[in-house]
């Protein structure tokens, strides 16, 4: 990564900055081998950086979020998928925190939470779901012969739309999703995502669902892209073409443990190579 809060270049030459402390939720969507893990691991190794941010959320594969987790018995951060309970907990401890919050805001007579508030006791919370479709298609399979009032996908589905309508004031951010493909069904409250990010998709209607700006030619252009090509939209910008950095899974892993231990020096544990 060339310097902090940046992912990668756009056409021009200039960096892509990723900012953890704006006001926006984040989708990230790309097809099999387009990239999306990979800038995951360089905005996520960027985030581990800085003290003021804690990572959490809910990852099924175990591979993402699992240099984060504080110990075993991380109540902020769910792997895999054998306990669908614990998941659910995850994110619905997470909608408690994010009241309490606001209960404070509304004590102190402010609307967010300001940024030079965040320090490792006070967190910004970037809250990740990890490959959400299949999150939620798990939590489905699981409620499979449940009565309605032990069924775990309601409990996800409302903890997760609390706080995407209601946590970026708290000095939290759903951010990011990672999806293969938008559809209306695996992408809860879609319009509260201000940034969104597609890399190479293969399905037209989910590159128009999600970049809304998009014209005929940007779609083609979308879904040619190559591997670690990507284009992202925020809120009152334009389209902007980029190519992310390229950061292998042991390397992100050993920046965020180097990270965590405040070595920076550990870093580094591959040569890089593509």
């Amino acid at each position: 990564m060339s310097r902090p809060g940046t992912f990668g270049v756009d056409e021009s030459g200039r960096d892509v900055v990723w900012d953890h402390f704006a006001a926006m939720h984040s989708v990230i969507q790309g097809a099999t081998r387009s990239g999306k893990s990979v800038l995951a691991y360089a905005v996520l190794a960027d985030a581990a950086r800085d003290p003021r941010i804690r990572v959490v959320g809910v990852d099924p594969s175990g591979l993402l979020l699992a240099p984060h987790r504080r110990g075993d018995d991380d109540a902020l951060i769910h792997l895999g998928t054998a306990d669908p309970e614990a998941a659910c907990q995850v994110v619905e401890r997470l909608v408690r925190m994010m009241d309490k919050r606001i209960r404070i805001l509304l004590e102190r007579g402010l609307d967010s939470v300001p940024k030079y508030v965040h320090r490792r006791a006070f967190p910004l919370f970037l809250i990740v779901f990890e490959e959400l479709p299949a999150i939620l298609s798990w939590l489905d399979g699981e409620d499979q012969g449940r009565k309605p009032g032990e069924k775990f996908a309601p409990r996800m589905r409302l903890a997760m739309g609390r706080l995407l309508r209601e946590s970026a004031k708290a000095g939290m951010r759903v951010s990011p999703v990672l999806i293969q493909r938008a559809e209306v069904a695996n992408l809860p409250e879609r319009a509260q995502y201000a940034r969104r990010v597609s890399m190479r998709v293969d399905n037209r209607a989910s590159v128009e669902l999600l970049m809304e700006l998009a014209t005929p030619e940007d779609v083609d252009r979308i879904m040619g892209l190559r591997l670690g090509q990507g284009v992202i939209h925020e809120a009152g910008e334009p389209l902007r073409y980029f190519r992310a950095d390229y950061l292998e899974y042991a390397d992100y892993r050993a920046a965020v443990l180097a990270a965590r231990a405040g070595d920076p020096r550990r870093e580094v544990v591959s040569d890089g190579a593509a």
